[in-house]
């Protein structure tokens, strides 16, 4: 006879739904992500917790909101697995709730304190049948976004960010009560923290294939000038006949352009965020045209600035900071070998794909074609120097530190990587060089050849 599962158990002894996300994704015919939330209904705490522990490892995370996170034996996934609550506001933000729950509240009463009607759907186990006091079955068929209720927004701002993210990921227009309530709620984004901020942005970034209608939602409702003004006011910012659209609107297409990449994605939104400062209008002999001279330096700075407000690790804002501050990058067909490698050590090798990806899509925002075969082109040189082992660090050389100091005899100091950083760039003209003895002699040249070196820098 095979054991009862747990699902099995607190069937027998209660009621068990699936809930929210997972029930709007099935609906939707969405693959299924293994990131189902449940509702125990029926069954005491003492008693679920003794049944889950039989099962897998169980941990209650929120005591006062009466929620377990439950990893079953031979499963590398964890579940949500929760009582139904009810929640009161007692102020503004999420943290401000009196919060009552109860194993035999009714379903339908959790459901309404959600906070879109796509998500309050509710999917009793095993039989399937559905619980859907708001309507959320319809207004999928519909493709609407709609709150379950007036203060949803006031109560937990963060809520604008998410409807943004639901919009853009499943294609939804927003209701028009719901796009009020959010306009009048946007001054409550500034409440929120960074880092619950964060979370949401790279959710929208990574989750939707076009994620531009997320941020233009919130450009509507105003609370885009409050968590990105360094985007917000690229509105209307025009370009040149190389930009149809102005800076904002060039930026979200660029956006939907990148790939899924959180790092590639950010630097999509902000790469030209600089323009707004840097722009001129300049005249000559053709007449005035506008120009952004300098504009990859500005946005790389607001690039920085953005990121590290929203507490993202260091290495992702230098990352990113670093990709903006290059986009700008001029390739032609006619550079000769060592060009290119002097360009592929100015980026890194590690950020070469990132890079590529970034141009490719600012690219493909304006339908450039001459320009992607150019960077195509430029792909298939940079894997083909990659697959030579191209010497492109002071690492690669096949002498060190110590071969310096022990054939100029000299001691450690800036002396010995200057040597080191002259004789990569001979290797990089000359590949040939980079064998021990050849490089050797080369050492002994470049001492000869310093300043103070006894030969008078000749």
């Amino acid at each position: 006879m095979t054991p009862a599962s747990w699902q099995d158990e607190i069937i027998q002894r209660g009621e068990l739904y699936r809930v929210g996300g997972s029930v709007r994704d099935k609906l939707l015919g969405l693959p299924d992500t293994h990131e189902t939330d449940f509702l125990v209904r029926g069954l005491p705490p003492a008693e679920l917790e003794a049944l889950l522990s039989r099962h897998g490892r169980v941990v209650l995370v929120g005591k006062a909101f009466g929620v377990y996170k439950f990893s079953p034996a031979g499963s590398p996934w964890t579940i949500d697995i929760a009582y139904p609550r009810l929640e009161t506001s007692t102020g503004v933000g999420h943290r401000d709730f009196e919060v009552r729950w109860d194993w035999n509240l009714p379903v339908e009463d959790d459901l309404g304190r959600r906070d879109f009607t796509i998500n309050a759907i509710a999917e009793r186990v095993p039989e399937g049948t559905r619980f859907d006091p708001c309507g959320g079955e319809r207004d999928l068929r519909d493709g609407v976004l709609r709150a379950i209720f007036p203060r949803a927004f006031e109560e937990d701002p963060l809520r604008i960010l998410r409807g943004a993210r639901f919009l853009a990921r499943f294609a939804l227009r927003v209701d028009a009560g719901t796009l009020d309530l959010m306009r009048r709620a946007a001054p409550l984004v500034d409440t929120v923290s960074p880092e619950r901020v964060q979370d949401e942005f790279s959710k929208t970034l990574t989750q939707c294939e076009r994620p531009a209608a997320a941020f233009e939602l919130l450009r509507t409702t105003g609370a885009l000038a409050r968590l990105l003004p360094e985007l917000e006011r690229c509105v209307g910012v025009t370009q040149n006949q190389y930009h149809p659209d102005d800076v904002y609107w060039h930026s979200l297409k660029t956006l939907d352009a990148a790939a899924p990449d959180l790092l590639v994605r950010w630097a999509a939104l902000l790469h030209d965020t600089g323009k707004v400062d840097a722009r001129q209008v300049v005249r000559d002999e053709d007449g005035e045209r506008v120009v952004f001279y300098g504009h990859e330096d500005v946005s790389a700075r607001l690039t920085e600035a953005v990121l590290t407000r929203l507490r993202y690790p260091h290495a992702l804002v230098n990352a990113c900071r670093h990709l903006v501050q290059e986009h700008m990058f001029r390739y032609s067909r006619s550079w000769n070998p060592s060009t290119l490698r002097r360009f592929m050590r100015r980026v890194g090798v590690a950020h070469l794909d990132d890079l590529f990806m970034l141009r490719e899509a600012d690219c493909r925002s304006r339908a450039l074609d001459d320009e992607l075969a150019a960077l195509d082109d430029l792909r298939a040189r940079v894997a083909a120097e990659l697959a030579a082992a191209a010497t492109l660090g002071v690492g690669d050389l096949d002498v060190n530190g110590d071969d310096v100091m022990h054939v100029l005899g000299i001691g450690p100091g800036p002396r010995v990587r200057a040597v080191l950083e002259e004789l990569l760039e001979r290797v990089t003209d000359d590949p040939a060089l980079n064998e021990r003895e050849r490089l050797l002699g080369e050492i002994k040249a470049v001492g000869a050849n310093e300043p103070g070196s006894g030969n008078g820098g000749k």
